[in-house]
């Protein structure tokens, strides 16, 4: 698998298909419609392009829906920035990353522990429990993020070749089984994951939405048996699934095009 991993970014790369114009973004959009669309989001890859090239917005959808591809997609240029500027890992560049993807659609949270508002990205100060997994006690947060900080800028400067996308899966699985925020936390994981691979030039990593169970249940089984190597296949799966999509669309571009009059 890894084997050709290396063989399709291989031909990738050689297509030089980043140097298309507007590539670079057109990838962007997609990640975001399939990022928003895994939390939920009604709006089609369409209406989401046609939000963030043109600000046109989908009749019958949701605001919130809007603002969240919109956070989304604002949180992904900042991280851009901080990979060009070669910015390492800390708790705070985490919190401003879930601010960014929060900011429209997050708010004060009230418990017996405390507030927290997940639109400033604060750690939040409340037990999770989603579907019938409970996350880290709130109080275990910050440690966790301390020790999963200095692991990841320990292999940021120094990994290469395939180490680099599973550098970037170990960081999306901790991150987010860490679970530190009250809301967006698949959200920003998935976005720290793409910070690793900016901050080397690699190509960005797409998880499909179709693919969302086998997300869940790659997440699961990699708890399940104290086995990273899980989720990094499967990263490893969906990054293959891209290269392939990518190269397959450039090289039909042409084929089926006819003149009409």
């Amino acid at each position: 698998m890894w084997k050709e991993l290396e063989i399709q970014r291989k031909e990738y790369l050689d297509l030089k298909l980043n140097q298309t114009i507007d590539y670079e973004k057109f990838s962007m959009i997609s990640i975001i419609y399939n990022s928003t669309k895994i939390e939920g989001c009604s709006l089609s890859e369409t209406d989401t392009r046609l939000l963030l090239e043109n600000d046109i917005t989908a009749k019958g959808k949701s605001l919130s829906d809007h603002l969240m591809v919109k956070d989304h997609y604002d949180a992904f240029l900042f991280i851009e920035e901080q990979a060009r500027l070669k910015r390492e890992l800390s708790i705070s560049f985490i919190m401003d990353v879930a601010a960014k993807v929060m900011k429209n659609t997050g708010g004060i949270i009230n418990t017996i522990s405390g507030n927290f508002d997940t639109s400033k990205g604060d750690i939040r100060k409340t037990q999770v429990l989603v579907d019938k997994k409970y996350f880290p006690d709130f109080r275990k947060v910050v440690p966790l993020l301390d020790t999963l900080v200095e692991k990841v800028n320990n292999r940021l400067n120094s990994v290469q070749g395939e180490e680099i996308i599973k550098l970037s899966a170990d960081l999306h699985y901790n991150l987010v089984n860490i679970h530190p925020f009250g809301d967006g936390n698949g959200r920003t994981s998935r976005l720290m994951m793409n910070f690793v691979q900016m901050y080397h030039g690699e190509p960005f990593v797409k998880i499909f939405t179709e693919d969302r169970t086998e997300y869940i249940y790659a997440l699961n089984l990699t708890e399940e048996k104290e086995d990273i190597s899980v989720f990094r296949n499967f990263v490893c799966q969906q990054q293959i699934k891209f290269y392939k999509s990518e190269i397959e669309k450039y090289k039909t571009k042409d084929i089926k095009f006819n003149l009409l009059f």
